[in-house]
């Protein structure tokens, strides 16, 4: 079994946990590698080391701690609840719509006009908005290893209005088959949304709402709103932060799912 040093210390195998010139360090398990890796935790102070495998309810993105002082007026001040969840899960969708395909737009991808995305309009300040906006900022990482897959799955499908919410949630079953967690929430925004770009390629015009319902339906039937609303609700997004986002999502399951979900879909 190999370590790895990412510092200029060494590694005892039997300890797990050690303080060395008053930092912190933690042996945790690289999921694709099978190697064992030592990883500095010191700048993470009281939050630890949290790395996840993209399985399970773990928390995929390490608390940005100026962000977690900066939004903590943002709380509710009451429980937040599994409804509440649901209904600002379709504004959360479409705010991260906008923010995504804005962001490709300026960055010269060949995404199509869309006035059903350009012509949204929402409180620039509302937590529908503020959410999906920093959901769509942090998952770059996210949507670089799906998108390729969805694309290409979604081209196998022969899709129409009627058919269109059964696709959906078959693909999606096949991201929390394996658990609940942000990543993987970001996953199904991501989905939604190259879901809505394709069908309008295709001629299927006025859809995004439609899509956008889809993702809440598809979030209260399957716990995920019970789950976020337990991490605070959509509001505890503006806390997240990506900086170990590749080594939390599963990734050999993630590019075997589209495979899985159409074998599953026509078995079913």
């Amino acid at each position: 079994m190999e370590l790895v040093n990412h510092g200029n210390i060494t590694a005892d195998d039997e300890l797990l946990h050690r303080q060395q010139e008053q930092k912190t360090w933690k042996i945790v398990s690289h999921p694709m590698t099978l190697r064992l890796v030592v990883i500095d935790c010191s700048h993470l102070g009281q939050l630890g080391c949290t790395m996840a495998s993209g399985g399970g309810d773990e928390n995929p993105f390490r608390t940005n701690p100026a962000k977690a002082h900066k939004n903590h007026c943002r709380r509710p001040s009451t429980p937040v609840t599994e409804e509440g969840v649901v209904q600002e899960t379709e504004d959360v969708f479409r705010s991260y719509v906008f923010f995504r395909y804005q962001s490709e737009r300026n960055e010269g991808e060949n995404v199509p006009e869309n006035p059903e995305i350009t012509e949204m309009h929402q409180s620039p300040e509302s937590t529908p908005t503020l959410v999906g906006r920093q959901l769509a900022l942090i998952g770059d990482d996210i949507n670089q290893r799906y998108d390729l897959e969805f694309h290409n799955l979604l081209s196998t499908l022969p899709l129409n209005a009627e058919n269109a919410y059964d696709y959906f949630r078959k693909i999606a079953d096949g991201l929390f088959e394996s658990g609940i967690n942000w990543g993987r929430v970001i996953a199904l925004l991501g989905f939604g949304y190259r879901m809505a770009i394709y069908v309008f390629q295709k001629g299927m015009k006025g859809f995004l709402s439609q899509i956008a319902k889809f993702v809440a339906e598809f979030v209260l039937r399957n716990r995920i709103a019970q789950w976020i609303a337990a991490q605070g609700g959509w509001v505890a997004a503006l806390e997240l932060d990506n900086i170990y986002i590749k080594w939390m999502l599963g990734i050999l399951a993630v590019v075997l799912v589209g495979v899985f979900v159409v074998h599953k879909f026509y078995k079913s």
